[in-house]
């Protein structure tokens, strides 16, 4: 009885998976599961996880670049706009969703968090009191903006994409997006804990 039962859960695995898609974003992010309606103005599918069947989800047609049905056929919703010229192409747009993808899943803002904390916390103990201390993270978050982003080797999804400019202009924004939100978080979560021990130790 038991072996039936567990062959029974690994063919509901199997199903389940296989009907499972890729959904990918503009932003670069993608979702595993399945569409429900692909037809209106804006495309909805069930998120799953595992057993579980996740929450419904939906975007706007703009949104979403592509469902990928078990990577036999792809329908792609990007369209240039025809009555601009200087619009990217499908393929060139591709590219572009391809480089933030990887880079909003395997880009390391390694010295960002660890810096941005210190100097959070820092400046909190050294401004004891000031009001300016709340500019730091501000000012910390325009800094870190900077320094070129380099594409790091083992985030690249494919060596096809090296060299490409149109992968290497998405890649570069969403690896800013995330140095953004890692920099003021980090910055802000120091200047808490700063201040906290201020207050404890006056």
């Amino acid at each position: 009885m038991r072996i039936l039962f567990l062959l029974f859960s690994l063919l509901a695995s199997l199903q389940l998976f296989a009907q499972e898609e890729e959904i990918l974003l503009m932003n670069g992010k993608r979702f595993m599961g399945s569409a429900i309606d692909t037809s209106g103005y804006k495309i909805i599918f069930d998120k799953y996880k595992g057993f579980e069947r996740k929450k419904t989800k939906s975007y706007y047609r703009d949104e979403v670049f592509s469902i990928n049905y078990l990577n036999i056929e792809e329908k792609v919703f990007f369209y240039p706009n025809p009555y601009f010229y200087d619009e990217y192409s499908i393929e060139n747009m591709r590219y572009v969703v391809y480089g933030r993808r990887d880079a909003r899943e395997f880009y390391k803002t390694k010295w960002v968090l660890p810096v941005g904390f210190a100097i959070g916390a820092a400046s909190a103990l050294l401004m004891d009191g000031s009001i300016f201390v709340l500019l730091v993270p501000v000012v910390y978050t325009g800094i870190v903006q900077i320094p070129l982003v380099k594409i790091q080797k083992k985030s690249i999804a494919s060596p096809d994409f090296i060299g490409n400019g149109f992968y290497a202009e998405g890649y570069d924004k969403s690896a800013r997006i995330k140095r953004t939100k890692h920099a003021l978080l980090s910055s802000a979560t120091g200047l808490l804990t700063g201040l906290l021990i201020n207050e404890l130790t006056n």
